[in-house]
């Protein structure tokens, strides 16, 4: 008899900032609506993006697309904005917190110190350290962060990875990869190698040191091979101290550049990503 397997749904709702051509951070209260999906965070000022959750991670990438296009086929001047995404921007934090819809399959609270483990320290490598460090100079985003829901909970240390459809697809399957492992492996064996430290001050000579034990986890568990040349990029980018943020502007690199959004040009990944010591 095959084992049964335990499958569940990713969400997000990741967040970014527009800037107008005189620098001046664009106030999201004041331009959508706060219920749509593409709508408006807490705060007033941030946009905030909520696709519709799917098993696929790669869906949910394919969905946050969607919302963009739309977007600036209801209002082209979106176009004329900078956007931007990653941890903190001109006084305002930004998150990309992630959706798991496991109901209460899992204990919350030992599953999100298994993802500060897998999921929160590789990203915390590809932020941007000096915005890394003012996101959490208030405790937000801290290592174990969480919020239950009816339908699972909400994981919420990581920073936006709305960068790039590249790093939103690596982060999203590196989830649903440690997520699944839990739920359906048993044998499952991990060492706590992450502090609360790590996460406040970010000292990423330390936190390097961990990565490569991390990263060998990582490659053994089931939906790794799924996703390896998406989650890959993570590897990458940690070895060439390179950041999660492309040299292209966050909306061309998502493929919105022209009056005609729906007919996106494709974006390469030889994107010239940016240096983690030239920010």
């Amino acid at each position: 008899m095959s084992e049964k397997v335990t499958d569940f749904t990713i969400g997000a709702d990741p967040e970014f900032t527009c800037v107008d051509q005189k620098n001046r951070v664009i106030s999201a209260s004041d331009t959508v609506s706060e219920d749509d999906d593409f709508g408006v965070d807490g705060n007033g000022m941030t946009f905030e993006i909520r696709p519709k959750e799917s098993t696929e991670p790669l869906q949910l990438v394919h969905n946050i697309h969607d919302i963009f296009v739309r977007q600036v086929i209801k209002d082209n001047d979106f176009l004329k904005f900078r956007w931007i995404s990653d941890s903190w921007y001109s006084g305002y934090p930004l998150g990309g917190h992630i959706h798991f819809g496991v109901g209460s399959r899992v204990n919350h609270e030992n599953a999100v110190l298994r993802l500060d483990n897998y999921l929160g320290l590789p990203s915390l490598l590809i932020e941007t350290k000096s915005k890394g460090i003012r996101r959490r100079a208030d405790g937000y985003g801290r290592m174990g962060d969480y919020r239950d829901q009816d339908w699972g909970f909400e994981y919420r240390p990581t920073s936006s990875w709305l960068t790039s459809p590249y790093v939103s697809a690596a982060i999203l399957c590196l989830g649903k990869t440690v997520m699944y492992e839990m739920l359906n492996n048993s044998r499952f064996q991990w060492k706590e190698l992450v502090e609360e430290g790590d996460f406040r001050n970010i000292p990423k000579p330390h936190l390097r040191e961990k990565f490569s034990e991390i990263w060998k986890g990582i490659t053994t568990m089931k939906l790794y091979q799924n996703y390896k040349p998406y989650i890959d990029l993570i590897y990458f980018l940690v070895k060439n101290h390179l950041t999660w943020t492309p040299r292209v502007n966050m909306k061309e690199v998502w493929g919105v550049v022209d009056m005609k959004p729906c007919i996106s040009s494709k974006i390469n990944l030889d994107v010239l990503w940016c240096r983690y010591n030239n920010e």
